[in-house]
C-alpha cells in the first residue's frame, strides 16, 4: 500500500515520497512521532499503510543518540 488516503498531506507522488525520504532518514523513534504528526498521521495508520518503514522504524533508537 502506499499511504493513500491515510492523510491530508500525502496527495501526490511528491509529498509521498518527500514523506518516505525523511522516515527514512530518521535516527530514532521520537523522530518518526514528529514527522507523523506533521503529516497528521496515526501511529496505526502508519503500520497499515506503510509495513515496510514501520519495520525499520521499529529498530531505532526511542530517542537520538548524539556522538561527539
Amino acid at each position: 500500500m502506499d499511504g493513500q488516503g491515510y492523510s491530508n498531506y500525502l496527495n501526490s507522488s511528491r509529498e509521498l515520497s518527500a514523506f518516505e525520504m525523511e522516515i527514512q532518514m530518521a535516527d530514532s523513534k521520537a523522530k518518526v512521532t514528529e514527522i507523523l504528526d506533521w503529516v497528521d498521521l496515526s501511529e496505526e495508520n502508519f503500520i497499515e499503510g506503510f509495513p515496510d518503514l514501520a519495520k525499520k522504524v521499529r529498530d531505532l533508537p526511542d530517542s537520538p543518540t548524539f556522538s561527539d
